[in-house]
């Protein structure tokens, strides 16, 4: 029996594992932050994406790092700075899963812990908000299952080359308390300027997911990803119950390509 569930658990993380050629540790995107409300964006904010290799219990692991901070009128309105953390391996198996947010007077933390041991993906998430417990639940399933931000990590080492527009990849990712499946659809290929006052050439990409917190069920987020190697997040724009943001690349360093 031990040696079937090591068997199962191994063919598991096998199946989970990604080649990654895209990105290494070292790399760092920084971006601005833009929210609207009628016809007009606004900035309102600054974000990081980072990457460093590091060690997960003693195992070689990619440490993902994506910061949120407000700024200007929008941090004097609703203060909001987020941290959010993932651990993969050097596969693009995920690990563990951390949140902390300090959002006008609350402050919520995640911590979510993978384990493949039994043959599944059991993916542990404790919330908490102010310090006060909110659930403890574990989410059980057969295929991957990837967190907030290890997901567009994933997306990023999708294999574009062999995908024609309309083609879609569908992927299973923690929100909360519950698993949400979204689809990724190629768009084609666009231009995208960007905040550094140059122009990319972008795959585009469609996601969908049914969650509440967006307005557009058929097309919760447009992200533009470059079409070289690196496949550098350029464009993330989402259509909210509350009104619409939109991410601007503003600089970036340490590619792997």
């Amino acid at each position: 029996m031990i040696l079937a569930a090591l068997f199962f658990s191994m063919q598991l993380k096998a199946q989970c594992e990604v080649r990654n050629n895209c990105f290494r540790g070292g790399e760092l995107l920084e971006y601005d932050l833009y929210f609207r409300f009628g016809l007009l964006f606004t900035k309102a904010g600054v974000s990081t994406m980072s990457v460093a290799d590091a060690q997960y219990k003693s195992r070689n692991a990619y440490k993902m790092v994506l910061t949120a901070n407000s700024i200007g009128t929008a941090k004097a309105v609703f203060p909001v700075a987020d941290t959010l953390t993932s651990y993969t391996t050097k596969n693009m198996v995920p690990l563990a899963y951390l949140k902390d947010a300090h959002e006008g007077e609350d402050y919520r933390t995640e911590r979510a812990t993978y384990d493949y041991s039994t043959g599944k993906v059991r993916l542990r998430n404790i919330n908490k908000k102010n310090e006060h417990l909110r659930y403890d639940t574990t989410l059980v399933s057969d295929e991957c299952m990837y967190d907030m931000l290890s997901i567009v990590y994933y997306a990023r080492t999708l294999n574009y080359g062999s995908m024609k527009k309309g083609d879609e990849v569908t992927v299973s990712f923690l929100s909360g308390r519950k698993k949400v499946n979204m689809t990724i659809v190629h768009q084609g290929v666009e231009g995208v300027q960007a905040n550094d006052g140059r122009k990319y050439s972008c795959i585009k990409l469609s996601l969908k997911m049914n969650e509440r917190a967006f307005e557009d069920k058929n097309e919760t987020m447009k992200v533009y990803i470059t079409e070289d190697m690196n496949r550098i997040p350029i464009r993330i724009d989402s259509k909210l119950r509350v009104g619409s943001t939109r991410v601007l690349l503003k600089s970036y360093k340490g590619q792997r390509n």
